[in-house]
């Protein structure tokens, strides 16, 4: 299948799917499902346009738990780590966050062998190193995220402010 084919696919393909959010969507229990301020859970965001985020991937929670208690979320889409960290091993962009995971693999590490500084946690439910990207930002209907797994994790309220912090700068607030 050439490239095109492959997008046309991908797009009908995604197309599908949202018609099947949106039919989950419909169902009270999705609007009632506990979603929290901080907690990290898998997203599919779909087949989307240039460089914005696709599939499903990981995002932490950003909004309040007021507006969790709605249909849908506000959520930061969370990526691997590898290549977005400079020499010293700190995120390359001021509004990403890096994420430890405890893995001893050294393919899963942003660098082979890193050290994690002493302030920083480290995090079971990732398999990988990942960063937090705060300029990608999407407001998601619940029913995009995969109930069948659930919450996965919820970031230390430490790490939770710093993260605060840096959404704060990206947007000048």
């Amino acid at each position: 299948m050439n490239q095109e084919a492959q997008e046309y696919y991908n797009i009908a393909s995604w197309t599908k799917d949202k018609v099947n959010y949106n039919r989950i969507s419909k169902f009270n229990t999705n609007k009632h499902r506990q979603v929290l301020h901080g907690q990290i859970w898998f997203c599919d965001l779909g087949y989307n346009v240039g460089t914005e985020k696709n599939k499903m991937r990981l995002v932490l929670v950003m909004s309040n738990n007021k507006i969790n208690n709605s249909e849908k979320v506000v959520v930061v889409c969370i990526t691997d780590a590898k290549g977005k960290v400079n020499a010293r091993c700190l995120p390359i962009q001021d509004s990403w966050f890096l994420l430890y995971s405890d893995t001893e693999d050294e393919e899963k590490q942003v660098i082979p062998g890193r050290t994690i500084p002493a302030s920083m946690h480290t995090y079971e439910f990732l398999d990988k190193d990942s960063m937090i990207q705060c300029e990608e930002i999407r407001a998601v209907s619940k029913s995009r995220l995969d109930a069948n797994r659930g919450c996965i994790g919820t970031l230390t309220p430490e790490d939770f402010n710093l993260v605060k912090g840096k959404f704060k700068r990206a947007y000048n607030l």
